[in-house]
């Protein structure tokens, strides 16, 4: 066996090879592109005669590295920066020391993968998020309009009780400003987006059957459901609904010291799915208001306030999605 480490930057990419005894056989820097990448591991494959193993840190853009490697037959992990680091003990911090330090704790054990999710999910992360990022520059062309209206001592007449309706649209066109109706433009061109991006979501993946379980929750539809699915990907990596609580960001932060604890805000995690659940939670709390659920978070805004409340049930929320899709069971409010 072979244990190769390979520090990933975008231009170039410096790999160290141990064999199992901890000698450094071969250390090289190599263009970060399919074909040097496919030549250098050819070039081991005649030389190692058997399987390598190859560990890296995540990036932006490792997802086709690792790919490739995998699909050669090789065992690959990805690690995590943040942990990775710290086991790191050279005494100058450059690519090559990475590498090698890489290499030599592959070799040794001593580094945990973190979950790579497969293409299909990738696909459902890339699709879900463009909607996101559309999302925001529409909800940022708004701002603007309404903005550059103030700043011209311009104001909406009372009778548009709601912003951004057809009628009042057709007003701020009326008003012949180039730069509003440049935006109007761009928010219409952005709205016909993400109706674009919503139908192929509802192609690609209505018939999914986690979607459809997380959808049988009253108030999550097509885009919360497709969300989640795609950020939480392989339900069966989180062992408890505590774990997964943890990697969404809902459980709080312990601090202890002697016989004292207390508590902290809840722990950085991902803000995608937190984000989601806790606007699938007030839609919730609207459509079924007498689901355990719900009443939780009535109780919870009595004893601990509005703000907290919503982030406690939004992990009873989470919860419930774990074991329905773990059981594959449908929602039961009560």
């Amino acid at each position: 066996m072979h244990y190769i480490g390979l520090d990933i930057h975008k231009k170039h990419t410096q790999a160290c090879v141990r064999n199992e005894d901890g000698e450094i056989l071969c250390e090289e820097r190599i263009r970060t592109d399919a074909a040097s990448i496919g030549g250098f591991f050819e070039k081991l494959e005649r030389d190692a005669g058997g399987p390598l193993s190859v560990a890296m840190e995540a990036t932006g853009f490792y997802f086709w590295i690792y790919d490739r490697i995998a699909a050669r037959g090789h065992r690959a992990i990805v690690v995590h920066p943040g942990k990775a680091k710290p086991l790191m003990r050279a005494k100058a911090k450059n690519d090559r020391n990475d590498a090698a330090a890489l290499s030599e704790l592959l070799r040794s054990g001593c580094l945990e993968g973190i979950y790579v999710p497969p293409k299909e999910v990738r696909e459902m992360r890339e699709l879900t998020r463009h909607r996101e990022s559309l999302v925001r520059k529409k909800g940022d062309l708004k701002r603007e309009m309404l903005s550059a209206l103030m700043q011209m001592g311009i104001s909406v007449p009372e009778e548009f009780r709601s912003n951004f309706t057809k009628k009042q649209m057709r007003w701020m066109r009326s008003l012949g400003v180039f730069v509003i109706c440049e935006r109007l433009d761009l928010l219409e061109q952005t709205e016909a987006k993400i109706s674009n991006v919503e139908k192929v979501i509802a192609e690609r993946w209505g018939v999914d059957e986690d979607v459809a379980l997380i959808r049988s929750v009253p108030g999550i539809g097509m885009v919360t459901a497709t969300v989640i699915k795609a950020e939480i990907g392989d339900i069966r990596r989180f062992t408890s609904p505590e774990r997964l609580a943890a990697y969404v960001g809902l459980t709080p932060t312990t601090y202890q010291s002697g016989e004292k604890e207390w508590s902290g805000p809840t722990r950085r995690g991902n803000s995608r799915i937190k984000h989601v659940l806790i606007e699938a939670l007030l839609s919730h709390v609207q459509h079924c208001p007498e689901s355990r659920i719900s009443l939780y978070d009535l109780r919870k805004r009595d004893s601990i306030g509005r703000k907290k409340a919503l982030v406690a049930s939004a992990r009873k929320l989470m919860e419930a999605l774990y074991f329905m899709l773990t059981r594959r069971e449908a929602f039961r409010a009560h």
